[in-house]
């Protein structure tokens, strides 16, 4: 059972036993990673062939979600990318999906509100493309031991603003999300209701939830939350 523990301060991933020192075989790999270059370099690192471990590349998060069974000896490489619209919800999606299988998230950017949001919601580690090389070959010594990430995530105030808006905005629906996107690009009702087919009694209907959801009373403030973290 992984636990998420408030120290300090600090947001950090970590067991609640002792974890064995060696090396974690991991029986099924999934991916959900657009970028074959990154892929391939990633599996090297952590020591995996293909022709012993079952790797499943997901080219959605559909896929994703239905391609592998919850076990603790799945590891799950997820890059939000991947997701499409679905943004931080992905994370949400994928941990109910699997209760127990270990999952690193990919990220493009140093974005700590992400990280601190991640590392709450049921990634076990989160991995930056743009990290250091040292750093990133400990996230990897740390995933072969099945060691869950220790790197605390400092709760400065931004990082605590930036984590509860992507907090809101995991509970926007796929639709909801990406009428968000279309506000964001400045489409009226009516070109919202034209482009996903619907009318704009609906289109209406979402955008009020969604103010809901993001605790804002008029649409500008939604899509100043969309301009910032989408």
């Amino acid at each position: 059972m992984l636990l998420l523990e408030d120290v300090g301060g600090e947001v950090r991933r970590g067991l609640d036993h002792q974890a064995e020192q060696g090396v974690v075989t991991y029986r099924t790999l999934v991916l959900a990673e657009p970028h074959p270059i990154f892929t391939e370099c990633l599996l090297n690192m952590l020591g995996i062939k293909r022709e012993y471990t079952p790797v499943l590349e997901c080219s959605g998060l559909d896929q994703l979600l239905s391609a592998a069974p919850d076990r603790e000896d799945t590891l799950l490489i997820l890059n939000l990318s991947a997701t499409a619209s679905r943004g931080s919800a992905a994370i949400v999606d994928v941990r109910k999906a699997y209760k127990h299988a270990r999952l690193i998230l990919i990220c493009d950017d140093n974005d700590e509100g992400l990280a601190h949001f991640a590392l709450g919601h049921g990634a076990d580690w989160v991995l930056k493309k743009t990290s250091a090389v040292s750093e990133l070959r400990s996230i990897v010594s740390r995933v072969k031991a099945g060691l869950s990430d220790d790197v605390p995530v400092v709760e400065g105030e931004e990082v605590v603003e930036r984590s509860g808006l992507y907090s809101k905005l995991a509970n926007l629906t796929p639709k909801q999300m990406t009428i968000l996107q279309y506000l964001r690009d400045g489409l009226l009702n009516k070109q919202i209701a034209y482009e996903l087919g619907l009318t704009e009694a609906t289109v209406k209907h979402h955008i009020s939830l969604i103010l809901k959801k993001l605790n804002c009373y008029r649409r500008t403030q939604a899509v100043a939350i969309a301009n910032r973290m989408m």
